[in-house]
């Protein structure tokens, strides 16, 4: 029987943080689940064997959450190093994006490389071909973006045109280039939100104890979301969205949307809200969830970790934006954040937001309702889990750093 964690409600309406350097104001009640528990991203590990499998129909009948069980179906292997999934809008099989440098189709005979460019990529430890996303507004020439650390160690964002489900080399066109002073905490998530807006995560520089002093200084891209309107006019390559809280470029960064984050390592969209899973330092791993179009957040990072002070016991708290639910350390050591599930194989589950552990393998999901529920005994402890990803079919993927593809499902 997997465990359903039920805990106390802690509900904190804020005001004005008087130890933030934003000059956002919000309010905000955070309903908080806790379940106990130099954080460290994807490692290089080596890939697995494959498999294939049928997709399992859709039940006619629901479960209790508390006799549904899951588990994991292998369904494609062999990919090197992948840390994300992400469906093709043209119809074609699903895409993988490998850490070193490629991206390529998740075939079940072959894995066919529609995009290499690891011989511009610095791959290594939290370093790599981090993310990919799709102008949702373009069908013909599609036009997708990518994220990457350079040879210079900077994150690249950078524009494509997909032709015939192929990225034309010839077209590339870079976006933005961020400097990064360490090489760890790079973020790596990119994605369009609810306005066809492009978010960009951006982790705090790197290093420990955010040494740059890049979590509270909205006047950086470290740290913080980013978010940007994508393709630009005439010869700008992208333009500030009117609502971004520094739009006018007057208190900090015309791209900067929210600040006050450590490592959004991956974040999400689902309906009107984003879903971001930030990694701990050594206490606690959290995921928050906010309305899409609440600009100007302050998620707390270094004042907070998760619920907690960070630095002294008696932290001013106001004005931040806590976590929905985390978990501490003995439970693992680095949050992979997923995605709210919409698919068919599973109806109990519409509305749960999946995540899990990279160390630890359990795998997770946070009810409407507020419970988080462990799904680790029914489906094991995954293989270091780098990504989360939507396939074409709706339903949802998990991705290994250890090279396997594996799609949740009932247990039979």
């Amino acid at each position: 029987m997997h465990r359903i964690f039920v805990v106390g409600v802690l509900a904190a309406v804020i005001a004005v943080a008087a130890c933030s350097t934003s000059n956002a104001e919000q309010t905000s009640t955070t309903a908080l689940v806790v379940v106990t528990s130099t954080t460290q991203d994807p490692p290089t590990t080596t890939s697995e064997t494959e498999t294939t499998t049928t997709v399992q129909q859709p039940s006619t009948t629901t479960l209790p959450i508390s006799e549904l069980k899951l588990t994991l179906t292998e369904v494609g292997s062999g990919f090197d190093h992948p840390v994300l999934l992400v469906a093709d809008p043209g119809g074609g099989a699903d895409l993988v994006v490998e850490q070193p440098g490629r991206i390529v189709r998740a075939d079940a005979a072959e894995h066919v490389v529609v995009l290499d460019i690891a011989s511009d990529v610095r791959f290594g430890g939290e370093q790599g071909l981090l993310g990919l996303a799709f102008h949702p507004g373009f069908d013909a020439n599609r036009l997708a973006y990518v994220n990457y650390t350079d040879n210079r160690g900077r994150t690249v964002i950078e524009e494509f045109q997909v032709r015939d489900g192929v990225f034309d080399i010839e077209s590339r066109l870079v976006i933005l280039r961020i400097g990064q002073p360490a090489g760890n905490h790079n973020g790596g998530m990119i994605a369009f939100g609810p306005e066809e807006y492009l978010w960009i995560g951006m982790g705090d520089g790197g290093a420990s104890n955010d040494r740059f002093g890049h979590g509270q200084d909205p006047h950086t891209l470290l740290g913080s979301m980013v978010r940007i309107s994508v393709p630009g006019d005439g010869p700008d390559r992208y333009a500030i969205p009117p609502d971004n809280p520094f739009a006018d470029g007057v208190g900090g960064a015309r791209e900067v949307y929210a600040i006050g984050l450590r490592n959004p390592w991956r974040f999400s969209f689902d309906l009107d809200k984003v879903w971001i899973a930030d990694v701990g330092q050594e206490r606690i791993e959290e995921v928050n969830v906010v309305p899409a179009a609440s600009a100007g957040l302050n998620f707390g990072w270094p004042i907070m970790e998760g619920s907690e002070c960070f630095r002294s016991s008696g932290c001013d708290a106001s004005g931040l934006t806590l976590p929905v639910t985390q978990y501490r350390r003995d439970q693992g050591c680095s949050i992979t954040g997923g995605h709210v599930y919409r698919g068919d194989l599973i109806p109990e589950l519409d509305g749960h937001y999946f995540f899990a552990d990279f160390c630890s393998g359990t795998l997770w999901s946070y009810a409407p309702e507020g419970s988080m529920i462990d799904w680790t005994e029914s489906t094991g402890a995954l293989r270091a889990p780098s990504a989360f990803g939507i396939g074409g079919d709706g339903e949802l993927y998990v991705v290994s750093h250890r090279g396997s593809i594996f799609r949740i499902e009932r247990s039979a």
